[in-house]
């Protein structure tokens, strides 16, 4: 049942067994886990079915540290959460991310991968996704049938495989809409945002949250389990902002909520050149059947190891010649004529170099400068495709690192509220310099390695301290209420319980101890389904045989 929450009476009270923070990717697959199971579950979503400008702009912050994204933009805050920003690459982490690295800090998880692997294959199936198949070797015979083959690389280097999200699954809130509205034991609250999460005097265990719409109507929300599950800002955000109780912030004995903000720093520098066309690496979308593929090159287990670096990749995107540019600049200023022109050469895609700073007159000559080249091309795809291949050998690198755990960056609280009254968060993200070597040397061992192979030359462009300053996050907000074992070392134990409160959750990238190298959404989907076990196992064990379950219900204070 969907309720947007402005439609009841001030002051309600909503009475549940399992109370959800946020109808993102973690949420609604918490949610879906609960569906007609004896529990009831009121899912709280700050925003509606569509952007917002009021609801989003509860997101605005500022950071301090290391250039980042505008933090109002980096995330969306509606129905299915920032599912209706991403691409939909996905991949489970590598068997190494959870594995204690003496050469990195705060490394190693409190689980390993085995504990998660059935997870992974239960999130796939929430994520649309067919196969759990993401080595190469299981995906290489397929492609060979569609011509697309691998160069023979060195055994240190790897192809990255990930699964791209059909449409059908892309956004959350679209996909699992109408499985929301018919679960007879779900409501899903819009325009619900948490401003307070209240507890029992000693801060042991959450009594109630205070619920605002975007106006500042309040509402309040009791339940037996309470989860957080908006995202590795917001999440810190609300437990250090919950601080009647404990002046620093709820599970923040040990001041590491928020600490830990971890991303996977991203820039584009440096070229390639491959001896052949690197179709396998450049093709977007590779479609193998039912499924749809994308690739990079990494490095191996052991050359990380032997290296002492940290999980990398680097993506490779065509550069194309510039009479092919000014062609598609062409176009794209001529938009919306159609013609064997338009039909010859291939829109525009992200990473490749526009000419935005020429003119059409500009963009003229060289078209015509090329008139023979340009009718080639033409020819070859109307009436001779073995010929036309759309591809070449000179691509941009886009370098992507894992970034090591930091305590000093981090996420907290500024002076100024929004306009619900809570603190907007300050963002001081930190590199370390394994972060930078990282990115540095293993872009040095892929050049070594293609130049010892013959496969293709690199040019570097890391030289100094300078060549860092385009480097970006990639949305990927991990860390800042990491899991470990030991309070002192974390937020949430390893069933992501926040250390001293008994029934407190979090859900999401936020537990991450490190980050990895994958997109973060498959695993934060896997842990999201796995705390939704442990929740059905603990509370069937607290029922006591014959009680029946409470039926959630809502009144007026």
């Amino acid at each position: 049942m969907l309720i947007d929450i402005r439609e009841l009476p001030e002051n309600t009270l909503i009475e549940s067994d399992i109370c959800i923070v946020g109808a993102g990717a973690a949420g609604i697959a918490l949610a879906q886990e609960f569906i007609d199971q004896p529990y009831q579950v009121c899912l709280l979503e700050s925003g509606g079915l569509d952007f917002e400008e009021a609801t989003q702009s509860l997101y605005q912050g500022e950071h301090i540290g290391v250039p980042f994204q505008p933090l109002g933009e980096s995330r969306a805050r509606y129905l299915g959460g920032s599912t209706n920003l991403w691409g939909g690459w996905s991949r489970p982490l590598d068997d190494i991310d959870f594995e204690y690295r003496p050469w990195m800090p705060y490394s190693g998880w409190p689980i390993p991968k085995a504990e998660l692997n059935p997870y992974y294959q239960r999130a796939q199936k929430v994520s649309g996704l067919r196969s759990d198949k993401y080595d190469f070797a299981e995906w290489e015979d397929a492609l060979k049938e569609l011509q697309i083959h691998r160069p023979p690389l060195p055994e240190q280097i790897e192809t990255y495989i990930w699964q791209i999200v059909p449409p059908t699954h892309l956004r959350f809130g679209q996909a699992y809409k109408a499985e929301l509205e018919q679960a007879s034991n779900i409501k899903t609250y819009l325009h619900a945002n948490v401003v307070e999460i209240e507890t029992n005097d000693p801060a042991k265990s959450v009594t109630r949250m205070q619920v605002a719409t975007p106006e500042g109507k309040k509402f309040w929300v009791s339940a037996k389990a309470f989860i957080l599950a908006v995202g590795g800002i917001e999440n810190p955000r609300l437990l250090l902002a919950s601080n009647q109780v404990q002046s620093n912030g709820l599970g923040n004995q040990h001041d590491l909520v928020g600490r830990f903000f971890m991303e996977h720093p991203y820039l584009q520098s440096g070229e390639i050149e491959f001896s052949e066309p690197p179709v396998l690496y450049t093709k977007e979308n590779i479609k193998v059947g039912e499924t749809f593929l994308g690739t990079a090159l990494g490095l191996s287990k052991q050359i990380q190891q032997q290296e002492q670096l940290l999980n990398f990749c680097t993506r490779l995107v065509t550069i194309l010649p510039d009479w092919v540019e000014a062609f598609n600049s062409l176009k794209f200023k001529l938009r919306g004529k159609k013609g064997i022109f338009h039909e010859a050469f291939p829109t525009i895609t992200e990473g490749q170099r526009y000419r935005g700073n020429t003119s059409a007159l500009e963009d003229l000559s060289k078209v015509i400068a090329n008139l023979d080249r340009i009718a080639v091309r033409a020819y070859a795809k109307l009436f001779d495709k073995s010929f036309y291949t759309g591809q070449s050998n000179l691509c941009k690198l886009h370098l992507i690192g894992e970034q090591a755990p930091n305590p000093d960056s981090r996420i907290t609280l500024s002076s100024e509220r929004d306009r619900l009254g809570v603190n907007r968060v300050q963002l001081d993200w930190r590199l370390s310099p394994i972060d930078k070597y990282t990115i540095q040397r293993s872009q040095e061992l892929i050049a070594e390695e293609f130049a010892r192979s013959g496969l293709g030359k690199v040019q570097i462009e890391l030289t100094n301290d300078e060549s860092w300053d385009s480097v970006v996050g990639s949305y990927h907000h991990m860390g800042t209420t990491r899991m470990s074992t030991n309070p002192s070392q974390g937020v949430v134990n390893q069933d992501c319980r926040v250390h001293g409160i008994s029934n407190l959750y979090v859900a999401g990238s936020s537990v991450f101890p490190t980050s990895g190298l994958s997109n973060p959404t498959l695993t934060l989907i896997a842990l999201a389904i796995r705390l939704a076990d442990h929740l059905k196992e603990t509370m069937a064990k607290e029922t006591t045989n014959g009680e029946k379950v409470p039926v959630s219900s809502s009144h007026h204070l």
